[in-house]
């Protein structure tokens, strides 16, 4: 059997069987009932079965409309949730979103900024990389990669950058020095045992550049790879360590305290693309999302 169905057929015929009444379904639907009727009888005349039992009274299934009935509801169904869908793909440009995040961006702000971003774009999904500045470039070039946001102090040809935010660099100790105030000098800093994450940390060769303009070296330094590590060694007295202001969230969680180092500052954050690659709806909607969140720490 050579079936033509389609939307038009199958919408006028479930309108009619839900109201019972073509002149209502015509109606609703804004048609002429001519054509209404006509789009019943081409139906009727593919499927060569009668679909109502039509009355002066009243419109009726018959057996055969009744067994379509669920049939047609469920094409209809699964036509408008596609349609749905495509267009919310059409509106934000993208289904899938390959991002990547410097290790502390994915553990501090990432998990709280997906689920906003979830709410405003629930059509698109999200995969999530962690890894060092120069895994992320590495992954961009290789089209592994969306996008990549954090602290990149190396640039390379080929990949555009987009400030989005600055983050202040803080002290974190726990109370066994006493004597760190709210506020700490760069040189002071230096008087004191320093966790640091890995060279390939922004952060680290920030704060190697400080001590060198200091003319200071680095007492006892203790380097680790993750943001957790060094705040369980800072919680435990074994040394102090320098964060970003956002990086709060975390150093909360432990039995520690901030203060800030003056003279401030700060550390910019980046969302690298491939140059002369277009961004889209959703990727713009994250970027606004980290913008946002990174400022308002």
């Amino acid at each position: 059997m050579n079936l033509n169905l389609n939307f038009r057929q199958l919408t006028a015929f479930l309108g009619v069987a839900e109201t019972s009444n073509f002149t209502k379904t015509a109606q609703k639907l804004h048609l002429s009932q001519a054509a209404l009727s006509a789009s019943i009888r081409e139906l009727e005349g593919q499927l060569r079965c009668r679909l109502f039992e039509r009355t002066t009274r009243s419109v009726e299934l018959t057996s055969a409309g009744r067994k379509l009935l669920p049939v047609a509801q469920q094409m209809i169904e699964s036509l408008e949730r596609v349609a749905s869908e495509l267009h919310q793909m059409g509106e934000h440009g993208v289904a899938r979103l390959r991002l990547g995040f410097t290790p502390i961006l994915a553990s501090n702000v990432v998990p709280e900024l997906l689920e906003e971003f979830q709410r405003q774009f629930p059509m698109v999904q999200v995969d999530v990389v962690d890894a060092g500045p120069a895994d992320l470039l590495d992954k961009l070039e290789s089209d592994q990669l969306d996008a990549a946001f954090g602290a990149f102090s190396q640039k390379r040809s080929g990949l555009s950058q987009l400030q989005i935010a600055p983050a202040t660099l803080m002290l974190v100790c726990s109370g066994q020095f006493s004597a760190i105030g709210e506020r700490i000098a760069w040189a002071q800093v230096f008087d004191y045992p320093l966790i640091s994450l890995t060279d390939r940390s922004p952060i680290a060769q920030q704060v190697t550049r400080i001590a060198r303009q200091h003319s200071a070296e680095i007492r006892a330094p203790m380097v680790v790879n993750h943001l957790e590590t060094a705040l369980g060694m800072v919680e435990k007295g074994f040394g102090v360590a320098v964060f970003p202001s956002f990086a709060q969230a975390a150093w909360r969680r432990y039995s520690v305290r901030a203060s800030e180092i003056y003279p401030a500052v700060s550390i910019d954050y980046f969302r690298i693309t491939k140059a002369g690659k277009d961004t889209n709806a959703a990727l713009d909607g994250m970027t606004q999302l980290l913008i946002q969140s990174l400022r308002g720490s």
